[in-house]
């Protein structure tokens, strides 16, 4: 979701389908590019790591205070990525490529921030699809099913909604996009739907920085702890502390587990439990 208090906000869980239909729940989908982009993909794992790899390595800079134009990014992105495709392995083309990528506009800044934007691709053109300030949109097997469809349609679509959660904003930046998150966590947690995690992370991006968090959180009776995952914290200087929401007496912990960030990381991770990363779908 590109929101209006100049951020865009992105949350991917951790499940890896494996050729074999088994599942895992171990893989990080979205990344920071540079200090204004991120980029989630799902389908092919392999092809995904793939488009995240060359996406870094074009947009590559060390200068923190410049930034990418998001709208000319994308239609230079949609080549390339089209040409990485067509380059894979045709098992790998079977099962997909869906990106989507979070961004802030250095040259269009208002009172709240600079303008955010959300693009999604999907394989084989990759025609960038941009989406509407504060509407979410999603990619991969999620959209599909029908309650987690419904869940981002009613986000999206009502006014009081949309209103509650710009309500977390209040003293709070970020807090918008944490309340998001865990509306669907919630959702998850009570549907468990196949092929995707209640594991999620959370990706702020603003102009000039990206902040990756993950929903853990702690439960006691009917009272939930969020701890430092209910905003963004980008206006704290302790942002990169550990979470403490599940040390609490009496709580519950929901913690994420260990987690692959690269192909090689999630081939270790598999191959230690006799699997393989060839074929799996995000």
């Amino acid at each position: 979701m590109p929101t209006s208090f100049g951020y865009s906000i992105g949350i991917s869980d951790i499940r890896v389908t494996l050729r074999d239909g088994s599942e895992k729940d171990c893989l990080q989908k979205v990344y920071p590019i540079s200090n204004s982009i991120a980029l989630g993909f799902a389908g092919s794992v392999r092809i995904g790591f793939r488009m995240v790899t060359a996406m870094r390595a074009w947009l590559r800079c060390d200068e923190t205070n410049r930034a990418w134009i998001p709208k000319e990014t994308v239609e230079l992105w949609r080549p390339m990525a089209r040409d990485i495709f067509a380059s894979a392995p045709s098992e790998e083309q079977a099962r997909h490529c869906h990106l989507i990528m979070l961004s802030a506009d250095p040259d269009s800044i208002g009172a709240l921030g600079a303008t955010a934007y959300v693009h999604t691709f999907k394989s084989p053109e990759f025609v960038p699809i941009e989406v509407e300030t504060n509407k979410a949109a999603g990619i991969g097997s999620g959209t599909f099913i029908e309650e987690y469809a419904a869940h981002l349609d009613e986000i999206s679509n009502s006014h009081d909604r949309t209103f509650t959660l710009m309500k977390g904003e209040t003293m709070n930046p970020g807090g918008m996009g944490g309340l998001l998150g865990f509306s669907l966590t919630r959702m998850l947690m009570r549907t468990n739907p196949q092929g995707i995690s209640s594991h999620l992370h959370y990706c702020w991006v603003y102009l000039g920085k990206t902040i990756i968090k993950t929903n853990n959180h702690a439960t006691a009776g009917a009272w939930t702890c969020l701890g430092g995952n209910a905003g963004s914290g980008i206006n704290r200087r302790d942002v990169g502390e550990p979470d403490r929401s599940a040390t609490f007496n009496g709580a519950t912990p929901f913690q994420m587990p260990r987690i692959a960030e690269s192909w090689k990381e999630l081939r270790d991770t598999l191959n230690a439990s006799g699997e393989r990363p060839e074929g799996s779908v995000a």
